[in-house]
């Protein structure tokens, strides 16, 4: 790392989504250094067509209140750097290096705030087909699903969501759902029955994508009588959920048995000066609001650690504007 620029924070938060974001606003309030490093802005948040259950808003569309979050954040004087983080090192005096694809940083304090990552379905011929037909969020290109028969594997709420979002202009879909019944919030099952375009097949495991530069069929195995279909589509949108990925920090912070970062109440790690924050965390319900929550509670904790330990006397209000 000798060759790379070390730039010096008073807190770096890793990650990007509601609450990485948030973080950010309210520790660049408090007057710290602060810089957000993440691969994109909005995390799955920016990725969700409609939210409906965020504060103040009858719906939302996610990327525009995460644009939101960031533009208030940078309002205060949060810097963004787009980049991965590859890893964080203890420094002496509970110091931090974090290092980053092109760059490192030190900070006093450290916000871990990357969220989960979308669970594949480990089958044959879903990796090679990845960008070429199999897609992990089917809202982010119409290109890719307008006027196109398409397949949406799972059965829970942002399956359903999925389905519905891009019905208007697929040509036909499909959801594929291992289960015999739906996991979705009830209002959108409500809504997936009142649609014409949306089929469901129910208690079917999607055994393999097949096709050559581009996907061409799907293997479902029926599991009443294991028999097997081979579904003719044009692309296939993963939608099982998400999975915690947080083997590159477990040397630093410890986890639990589904890679869950452990928290206090107040977002402390095991770690002086490490917060983590949002669906990474071990905090259960993972929602856009309770994430952008966390995110604050993280920052406040995080301002208290640093005053401490320059001596100063830690508050725990936040009434007052940015001085």
């Amino acid at each position: 790392m000798a060759d790379k620029k070390i730039e010096k924070y008073d807190v770096v938060v890793v990650g990007g989504g509601a609450s990485g974001l948030v973080a950010g606003l309210f520790t660049s309030r408090r007057v710290l250094k602060t810089l957000i490093i993440s691969q994109d802005i909005g995390g799955q948040a920016a990725t969700t067509p409609e939210i409906e259950n965020y504060p103040g808003y009858d719906k939302v569309d996610g990327l525009d209140l995460m644009k939101k979050f960031k533009s208030q954040a940078e309002k205060f004087g949060a810097q963004f750097k787009l980049e991965t983080v590859e890893s964080i090192e203890s420094l002496p005096e509970n110091r931090y290096r974090i290092n980053a694809n092109t760059f490192s940083a030190e900070a006093e304090a450290v916000i871990l705030a990357f969220g989960l990552s979308h669970r594949h379905l480990n089958i044959p011929g879903e990796a090679e087909h990845v960008g070429k037909g199999v897609f992990y969020c089917a809202i982010c290109d119409p290109k890719y699903y307008q006027d196109k028969k398409v397949v949406i594997v799972g059965g829970g709420s942002s399956a359903v969501q999925a389905a519905l979002s891009i019905s208007d202009l697929a040509k036909e879909v499909w959801i594929v759902n291992v289960t015999k019944a739906l996991n979705a919030e009830t209002i959108l099952c409500q809504r997936l029955k009142e649609s014409k375009k949306i089929k469901v097949i129910l208690n079917a495991t999607t055994k393999e994508i097949k096709g050559n530069d581009w996907v061409k069929n799907i293997v479902i195995v029926h599991k009443e009588n294991n028999q097997e279909e081979s579904l003719s589509y044009d692309c296939v949108f993963v939608e099982i959920g998400y999975v915690a990925k947080a083997d590159w920090v477990k040397e630093l912070v410890e986890t639990d048995q589904r890679n869950q970062i452990k928290i206090s109440p107040n977002c402390e790690t095991n770690k002086p000066g490490i917060f983590a924050a949002g669906d990474i965390t071990t905090i259960a319900f993972k929602q856009v609001v309770i994430s952008a929550g966390e995110g604050a509670k993280a920052a406040l904790q995080a301002h208290q650690y640093l005053l401490t330990k320059q001596g100063k006397r830690a508050g725990n209000i936040d009434w007052g504007k940015k001085k």
